[in-house]
């Protein structure tokens, strides 16, 4: 099982981090809570059970946004769309912004009683507000130059994502309990 990377709120929830969805605007908004990874969790709400909010991208955006960021490192600069989708396809690069987010929430079934969905961006600030924050939502890390997939690259980065898809799909209300899906 994979730790998971969360943030504590001001109401005790915890708030799963997941690259490219918010990540560093959620460091930014909750600076003085430390980032613990966990395995396993004891914090528990009024009602007793442990609590996580987990923000969820459209996965095609998630993988361009994935695209710019890790390309600024020299390392990765001459890697194309088609590059990356070969590595992800073929297993041979992990890089824990192209994780599958169904990944993510597979582990924290295993770690809270309680998961609510939130669409990002669109329920970002409501996840925020719930979790009992209650100063300014910036926008970090808003990329100027965006990447233009193919039709075909869309087709292979939405076959790798399938689930991931479906579950952004599934959230229909920002703070959606998750109860269970064929992840």
């Amino acid at each position: 099982m994979l730790p998971i990377q969360t943030v504590k709120s001001p109401n005790n929830a915890e708030i799963i981090c997941v690259y490219k969805s918010g990540h560093t605007s959620l460091k930014n908004c909750l600076p003085f809570n430390e980032i613990i990874f966990r395995t396993r969790l004891n914090v528990m709400n009024e009602k007793g059970r442990t609590v996580a909010f987990l923000p969820v991208r459209n996965p095609i955006e998630r993988f361009v946004s994935g695209i710019y960021t890790v390309s600024k490192n020299k390392k990765y600069f001459n890697l194309g769309v088609n590059d990356w989708l070969d590595m992800l396809e073929n297993n041979t690069h992990k890089n824990l912004h192209f994780m599958d987010v169904t990944t993510v929430l597979r582990n924290a079934c295993f770690c809270f009683d309680d998961i609510y969905l939130y669409k990002f961006p669109d329920h970002f600030e409501q996840m925020l507000r719930d979790g009992g924050y209650e100063g300014e939502v910036p926008h970090e890390n808003a990329s100027t130059k965006k990447i233009v997939l193919t039709d075909s690259q869309t087709e292979r980065v939405a076959k790798y994502y399938t689930k991931d898809i479906a579950l952004f799909e599934s959230i229909k209300a920002p703070g959606q309990q998750f109860d269970f899906m064929p992840i």
